[in-house]
């Protein structure tokens, strides 16, 4: 399976993302409710599809996140695709499922393709803006920066309920849950979350960084045009003076993920501090990029762009199997989906 995934890059002719995984199955297990379907022709796998159970903060409603579908390119154009998502919609149903939703990477065509036709629509575009970490950024004095400190957690958590409060899959957090969080997903931990405070000691930001390679790997399977002329031009640069580093086609990225940040609006700039400082540590690690996932509205994005980030977008496609689908705007990602 690992080798039919190294053959089915998500993108087109022109762009292409990889993903290259250690085993297919441990990503699932930061889920409750997971199931991974498995097609076969002739005794070989064909492909296969990955789905996992969520419920809406209130309880009342389930819905079904489509993690992947992987067809072996010997098997495409055979109907295998739309049989496993078809099996997949049919154990949502049962387990009462109101929507069915997924990610399709914008270059992706031939996914939106397949997914429009089976009835799915386009809900959200969500961006990922990848600050490139190349150089030390100055923080301001202003603003203490510290790893949280777990016996005051509760205040980190206020700022990211506030702050995710009414976007679509946000489910708030307590400590408890929150704390049981930060130690269950792989590469996270409380060591990897800052708080940002002020004068008056007020929280005013916060952050943690996501190291995901522990599950995954991600590289450019096919280089845009404009990456490889960009990694040209800087690489004459680079003789000279400091600039952005570029994975070429085929190397991994170098990334942690910027997840469960929240902010005082207010304090914009105690949030571009915070950015800076987890910019510092990036640089430290040799990562060359930080990267976030957010909504378009996302007030962050506002803030990302001061430093000047390259910027991806992922599509979000869902179907209802019983009524009219909910707004998805402004939407809340969950950094556990980002596995391609």
């Amino acid at each position: 399976m690992l080798e039919i995934e190294k053959l089915c890059p998500q993108g087109d002719e022109k762009c292409a993302m990889g993903v290259d995984k250690k085993d297919i199955i441990t990503r699932y297990k930061m889920y409750d409710n997971w199931d991974v379907f498995v097609a076969e022709e002739g005794g070989k796998v064909a492909g296969w599809i990955g789905l996992t159970l969520k419920t809406t903060p209130e309880q009342k409603e389930k819905y079904v996140y489509i993690t992947e579908v992987m067809v072996d390119p010997a098997f495409q154009r055979t109907g295998i695709a739309t049989r496993l998502i078809k099996e997949a919609e049919k154990k949502a149903q049962e387990m009462e499922a109101a929507y069915a939703y997924c990610y399709i990477y914008e270059p992706n065509k031939a996914s939106r393709f397949l997914f429009e036709k089976m009835g799915y629509s386009e809900m959200r575009s969500i961006k990922f803006p990848g600050i490139s970490t190349y150089k030390k950024l100055d923080v301001p004095p202003e603003y203490s920066i510290k790893p949280v400190d777990t016996k005051k957690i509760n205040d980190a958590v206020n700022l990211i309920n506030e702050y995710n409060s009414g976007f679509r899959h946000f489910m708030p957090f307590t400590a408890q849950t929150f704390g049981s969080r930060l130690k269950f997903i792989p590469g996270y931990g409380p060591e990897n979350f800052w708080t940002v405070r002020d004068k008056e000691n007020k929280i005013a930001a916060c952050a943690g960084l996501w190291d995901s390679s522990g599950l995954a790997h991600l590289y450019y399977a096919r280089e845009p045009a404009a990456m490889k002329m960009m990694a040209s031009v800087f690489g004459a640069l680079s003789h000279i003076t400091k600039v952005p580093e570029f994975p070429a086609e085929g190397e991994h990225f170098r990334v942690l993920y910027i997840v469960d940040y929240a902010f005082d609006k207010r304090q914009n700039d105690a949030m571009l501090a915070l950015l800076k400082h987890l910019n510092n540590i990036s640089f430290d690690r040799r990562q060359d990029f930080l990267m976030a996932m957010t909504d378009p509205e996302d007030d962050l994005l506002a803030i990302t762009k001061k430093l000047k980030p390259q910027t991806e977008t992922w599509n979000v496609f869902a179907r209802s199997f019983e009524r009219e689908l909910p707004v998805f705007s402004p939407f809340y990602v969950d950094i556990r989906d980002m596995i391609p």
